[in-house]
């Protein structure tokens, strides 16, 4: 959903740039509502089929708005292949975040899924070849670190529980790097829209080799209405956050709404706590401290070498498309 422009910040309005600052802390807010729901929902009901339902609600209610803009034809956005590959990586990062909620602290899983932006970076000098200097090679560094330092080996996080959402930020890392590739003119929603589909088709054909094979890991269960309806909310805040982020970053320039995501790691602290009665200890704050501090700084810098990125969030916590 995220669509390229070349759209100048000093452009935008001050109004606007309030426009967009207000509604990136709603989507901030509600982002680890949703994540919270899951990771609830998910101690009865298996993780991949909680992440193959929230893309399916997604998909229904992203539907009619693609009907009504875009038409038909916006429902294969194009390139056909890119648009795939990139649907993948978020069905991966999509599973393994949803799987990392249910066995730590929505917070610790947060803060470690917001080192992709530093994956972002290596991989964009390692895969696309672009200039990345040893400030920015530093911080990346830097950043890793304070992942670990979350991690702790011989904590009980270490092994692994945290690759889970390490895998989650490798696959959004993916996604953002097949995003950088394309030259398509699809429509936002179009693209929103077919990241959906691809969801649903990849991560079924899992819960049917479930079915199968009977894997406790990814074998289906019958939802009761109730928990249908919670599965349905999910999919219904997901969409709502993203369109409020696509319009967060049409109205306002990403250096400015690049710290506001970083908000997410407190929602998802107040939350864990209120709910699952979970608090990151001293040092989980301090890696989370160097995670975000070295994300920001890799954002500004990138920013102040006009590196070609997509209009988009640095990384709104392991929320995909």
């Amino acid at each position: 959903m995220f669509d390229k422009t070349s759209r100048k910040d000093s452009g935008l309005g001050e109004r606007d740039v309030v426009i967009g600052v207000v509604l990136m802390l709603i989507a901030t807010v509600l982002q680890p509502t949703f994540d919270a729901i899951m990771k609830a929902i998910s101690t009865e009901i298996p993780p991949v089929q909680v992440a193959w339902a929230r893309m399916a609600f997604q998909m229904l209610f992203t539907l009619p708005f693609v009907l009504a803009g875009p038409g038909i034809a916006g429902l294969l956005p194009k390139p056909f292949g890119l648009q795939v590959l990139r649907g993948l990586f978020i069905a991966i990062s999509n599973v393994a975040f949803v799987s990392a909620i249910l066995v730590m602290p929505l917070a610790d899983a947060i803060a470690l899924v917001f080192v992709a932006p530093l994956m972002v970076t290596a991989l964009s000098a390692l895969v696309l070849g672009e200039v990345v200097g040893p400030r920015r090679w530093t911080a990346v560094v830097i950043g890793l670190v304070g992942a670990i330092i979350i991690i702790r080996p011989g904590s009980g996080l270490f092994g692994f529980t945290a690759l889970l959402p390490i895998c989650a930020a490798a696959g959004y890392s993916g996604y953002l790097i097949v995003t950088r590739y394309l030259t398509t003119s699809a429509h936002p929603i179009s693209t929103h829209f077919f990241t959906a589909v691809v969801n649903v088709v990849a991560i079924g054909a899992a819960l049917l080799l479930g079915l199968a094979t009977d894997w406790p890991l990814i074998a289906p269960v019958g939802p009761t209405p109730g928990q249908w309806g919670w599965l349905a909310l999910v999919g219904l805040l997901s969409t709502i956050a993203h369109f409020l982020i696509t319009l967060a970053f049409s109205k306002a320039p990403a250096s400015t709404l690049a710290p506001i995501t970083y908000f997410e790691i407190v929602g998802a602290t107040v939350l864990g706590y209120l709910v699952f009665g979970d608090f990151p200890d001293f040092w989980t704050w301090i890696g989370v401290a160097v995670i975000v501090a070295t994300g920001l700084y890799v954002a500004f810098r990138a920013r102040r070498r006009q590196a070609t990125t997509p209009v988009a969030p640095p990384l709104v916590g392991a929320d995909p498309d």
